[in-house]
């Protein structure tokens, strides 16, 4: 008997609505390929673990079949090629099936032709239990789209759209998965993902089936081909076809190890998992050496998070002055543990996980104190709810994903959960960063506006107090509205058990009719303490100042201008010969010719001050203009002609 044990190719006779080329669930993981399969393939195993005192092993490898042992399977090119030719008005369909053709063919040139996989294994896990329900693990994966059926449903996915970050790989859109379950059932199947077609005069569908069950999963081990038997509980994935390039591979090597780090490194930790990606193996034991080797730098300054500083303020809970640890039970999920690190200079960052402890995503904070916290939510109750709120790649929590019964509304428990984690991750902060301002009010969506300067004067000394302002509570006699003011710098006492303070600071919206008081006198502060006033300014909704405009303005030279959206701030400091003020300004966007208009706030008339100093562009009168302005925070020092105090409103354009 051959090799192959007479395993085909199954393709059911079609009925129902077609199935087009484009595959809708693969859109979710296109644009990070390897970074997906190792995201979803090891939830996947982390969610049927079968001895939880043991870690979860996942083992990412290439390997080789021989063509020539094959044969029945190299019958898929006929499916391939019907493929292109049912679509053959659609040129992109054509070329698609066309490049599946060519890869499939290469491999089958000769008898000594190898056709490579990718493999991943896993054990320590139950394996894909098969009985042909829709709660069968094995059924979910291979034989339905969109259905998960996993052994523990409060982890891992929900969707059942991971499988395709499998499939996406493969060049010729097919996987073979054997499985041995921990009650000792086998179960093999081939699936390959293509499109409605015609074969041999008969309309058939678009998912096929490699085996020799008549387009059933094999459960008789015997008749497995030999090469796919499972000898130990757990599954096997063999992603079909892919380039044997000594350099794509390094490539992709590189990116599952650093996605290992990033998305599982609590996981490795805690010693519930052990990676192995092709030879590297990621373990408690060199999680530490592997972070220095693939994260040196301890900021974050990743789009995709870089997990170093994370790891950091759990590994070093304990020893290390500048992490702290929180836990608590909150009404909606119950227990809720965050880790705190303080690092000097850096945009506040929170990373969020839930059960299975791996990260969902990581997300900047409004506020500039210097810290960086991991979120974990890890109970069955408080999973659940998150699993909810999911999107189905699993790298966001949002209400929106959670809709009510009827299946229109949004659930409110959503947002309620998300809320109730916003207000546990602020009042550990505050606890970090205490305030003697118990007056001070934390005016809800604030933060959305508000940015702490606690690194505009430089400070050598990392456990230094933080420099903040308050607002002064003065007018000047020239009309000048409040502002704010850098408070002095005191260095706290190494026994003592003060906290840093941090101050109230003033919002200056662009654009505002008054930026410095509200019309029934009431000041607008933001602070750190648990009162939440809904204190508002009156007048309805915002003047054409407040919104996210464009305008077009002439000038002399023919040149146009266009309004730049910006958030800012403005902080004045006290220095020999007066004051300087600190613009701290949020970009939208990188700007190499900006211009900036300061007006300063007066009680009853705005008025002009010429600008006499500034460490960023050129001044002509109170503009400065050949401004450089990079995408995100940007600190502009200035000096203005009368070296007093002033509160600002600040227009910003861009010159085009």
């Amino acid at each position: 008997m051959s090799t192959e044990l007479d395993c085909r190719w199954h393709f059911a006779p079609h009925s129902g609505q077609e199935t087009g080329p484009n595959n809708a669930m693969m859109q979710n993981f296109r644009s990070q390929p390897y970074e997906s399969l190792v995201r979803e393939a090891v939830q996947n195993s982390l969610d049927a673990v079968d001895d939880r005192t043991k870690p979860v092993k996942v083992v990412f490898s290439v390997g080789i079949m021989k063509s020539q042992n094959y044969p029945n399977f190299f019958e898929l090119s006929d499916h391939i090629l019907a493929c292109g030719d049912y679509y053959d008005w659609n040129d992109k369909a054509v070329e698609y099936y066309q490049r599946m053709e060519d890869s499939l063919t290469s491999f089958k040139l000769d008898g000594n032709s190898l056709f490579p996989y990718i493999k991943v294994s896993d054990y320590n896990t139950k394996g894909m239990k098969y009985d042909n329900t829709t709660k069968s693990p094995f059924y979910a994966f291979a034989l339905a789209g969109g259905v998960s059926a996993k052994v523990d449903q409060e982890s891992g996915g929900s969707f059942g759209f991971g499988k395709s970050a499998y499939f996406q790989l493969s060049t010729i859109s097919s996987v073979l998965v054997s499985t041995l379950t921990n009650e000792g059932q086998h179960v093999f199947e081939g699936v390959s993902w293509l499109c409605t077609h015609e074969y041999q005069g008969e309309k058939v569908q678009a998912v096929g089936f490699y085996d020799n069950n008549s387009g059933k999963p094999i459960v008789d081990n015997e008749r497995i081909p030999q090469e796919f038997r499972r000898d130990r509980n757990g599954s096997d994935f063999y992603i079909l076809g892919f380039k044997l390039d000594v350099d794509a591979i390094e490539d992709m090597k590189t990116q599952m190890i650093e996605e290992a780090l990033r998305s599982f490194w609590l996981a490795i930790h805690e010693e519930r998992l052990i990676i192995n990606v092709l030879g590297v193996i990621i373990s408690k034991d060199n999680l530490k050496e592997m972070m220095e080797q693939h994260f040196p730098d301890l900021i974050d300054k990743s789009r995709k998070a870089n997990p170093h500083p994370y790891f950091v303020a759990v590994s070093e809970y304990g020893a290390n002055k500048n992490c702290f640890r929180f836990n608590e039970n909150i009404p909606i999920l119950g227990e809720v543990t965050l880790y705190l690190i303080k690092c000097k200079d850096v945009k506040d960052k929170i990373m969020y996980m839930r059960k299975p402890l791996m990260m969902v995503y990581a997300k900047k904070r409004s506020s500039y104190l210097g810290l960086y916290g991991v979120f974990i939510c890890a109970n069955e109750k408080g999973d659940k709810i998150l699993q909810s709120l999911e999107n189905p790649a699993h790298d966001i929590w949002d209400k929106g994903n959670w809709k009510a019964a009827d299946g229109f509304h949004i659930n409110p428990v959503g947002k309620q959960a998300l809320d109730e984690i916003q207000d546990f991750i602020t009042n550990c902060i505050e606890r970090v960063f205490a305030t003697n301002q118990e007056t001070a009010l934390d005016i809800t969506g604030l933060n959305d506006y508000l940015y702490i300067p606690e690194n505009l004067v430089d400070d050598e000394d990392s456990e230094a107090d933080h420099l903040v302002g308050s607002p002064t509570g003065k007018t000047k006699d020239e009309g000048v509205s409040l502002t704010t003011q850098i408070s002095t710098l005191n260095k706290k006492d190494d026994n003592s058990d003060e906290k840093t303070n941090i101050g109230s600071v003033r919002i200056i919206e662009r654009g505002s009719h008054d930026a410095a008081s509200s019309e029934d006198g009431k000041d607008v502060v933001a602070g750190t303490s648990n009162r939440r006033p809904h204190t508002k300014i009156p007048g309805g909704k915002p003047g054409a100042g407040n919104r996210f405009e464009e305008t077009t303005i002439n000038n002399k030279q023919g040149t146009y201008k266009t309004y730049l959206p910006v958030q800012f701030r403005v902080v004045a400091q006290k220095i020999a010969d007066g004051y300087e003020h600190k613009l701290i300004i949020h970009c939208p966007r990188d700007v190499i010719q900006g211009e900036l208009e300061l007006i300063t706030i007066g009680e009853q008339i705005d008025d002009v001050v010429d600008v006499v100093y500034t460490d960023n562009g050129e001044i002509k009168g109170n503009l400065l203009t050949d401004v450089i302005l990079d995408e995100g925070r940007n600190i502009i020092t200035i000096k203005f002609k009368d070296k007093m105090r002033h509160a600002l409103k600040l227009k910003a354009y861009e010159n085009q």
